[in-house]
């Protein structure tokens, strides 16, 4: 489980990143595989909510860091919940 040092978002943060995010192809390709990742994993919806969506997609190395730190959340998140 993730350490949330900086509290954890409200739902209204991690939905108006969401939004933002799936303006992305590369976001709306996972998003639309793993809908129901982001809705139920704190860990996934933790990453996506504490993200500085705006400034993050503002540059290109901040925003393949927050896809791949996406992917790893989806790939473990999916994991545990196969299981």
């Amino acid at each position: 489980m993730m350490m949330f040092l900086r509290g954890t978002p409200s739902d209204e943060q991690i939905n108006h990143n969401i939004k933002w995010l799936r303006r992305e192809v590369w976001f709306e390709e996972i998003y639309s595989t793993n809908e129901e990742l982001f809705e139920k994993d704190e860990d996934l919806r933790y990453i996506v909510g504490s993200a500085k969506v705006e400034r993050v997609l503002a540059r290109e190395g901040r925003t393949d860091r927050l896809r791949e730190k996406i992917i790893e959340a989806v790939k473990a998140s999916s994991y545990k919940y196969s299981s």
